[in-house]
């Protein structure tokens, strides 16, 4: 399963925050054995390089960690999982000197080739068809972060089901960042979708820092945005508007 260098967490966390209401509550035990992972993070940076390009990613990353983020999702899915690992590897020492949570976005083609083998990786994202989370932590062990891209409340549920620790949910506005996904869903289905869980869901696709609190406001635990941060100057002050908008900054 290669060498797994990266930090796994000791225990699970008893507590999650509550999307709609943002306190801390108490959740009674699930059936099966699955631990709760603490989700501590209410802004998800997800990287593309070509729309920071010029500009490294690495320092583009960096600025983000330096303004207040805590979580960047790695989506890179032209590379090779050869070419993910060398991408990855500064980041993922970046993360750690910033103490915040890398997700790898991987089909589970390269799962092993790419996430397991990143010193540094908190866990991975899967795409909407991708494997199971089932199968995933099967071979990652159950203290490995999964996310999952979904588009329906269907899909959310299932993912939910099979064990994911959380969502993003989208095209919530239209955007340019994903236009194979369809038209945009909407407020009011994000609505549907974070109270038809009880994990946490990320609104995703058109967030702005203006369209922040309609999204908290329709139930959402955060926020994830790619355009939104992936400047090739000053990624760090769009950053910080989020934040803002979030109450972190």
């Amino acid at each position: 399963m290669g060498f797994l260098l990266g930090c796994f967490f000791k225990y699970a966390a008893k507590w999650r925050a509550d999307p709609r209401k943002g306190t801390l509550i108490s959740k009674p035990a699930l059936p099966t054995a699955r631990k709760i992972k603490n989700v501590d993070f209410k802004l998800y940076a997800i990287t593309d390089r070509h729309q920071c390009a010029p500009t490294p990613l690495a320092d583009v990353v960096s600025e983000l960690l330096d303004a207040g983020i805590t979580a960047i999702q790695l989506r890179e899915k032209d590379l090779s999982g050869t070419e993910l690992i060398e991408l990855a590897e500064p980041i993922a020492e970046l993360c750690r000197n910033y103490k915040a949570k890398l997700f790898i976005n991987t089909s589970d083609k390269v799962l092993q080739r790419s996430t397991m083998s990143i010193a540094g990786a908190t866990g991975v994202h899967l795409p909407e068809n991708a494997a199971s989370v089932t199968e995933v932590k099967a071979q990652t062990g159950d203290d490995f972060y999964v996310g999952c891209s979904v588009h329906s409340l269907d899909a959310a549920q299932r993912r939910e089901a099979e064990g994911a620790d959380f969502v993003t949910y989208s095209p919530i506005y239209p955007t340019t960042s994903k236009p194979g996904y369809g038209p945009a869903v909407g407020i009011t289905s994000l609505a549907t979708v974070a109270e038809g869980v009880k994990l946490p869901v990320f609104a995703l696709g058109g967030i702005t820092p203006a369209r922040v609190a309609a999204c908290l406001t329709a139930g959402a635990f955060g926020v994830a945005v790619m355009s939104g941060v992936m400047s090739p100057e000053n990624a760090g002050q769009p950053a910080r508007r989020y934040l803002d908008e979030l109450g972190l900054y």
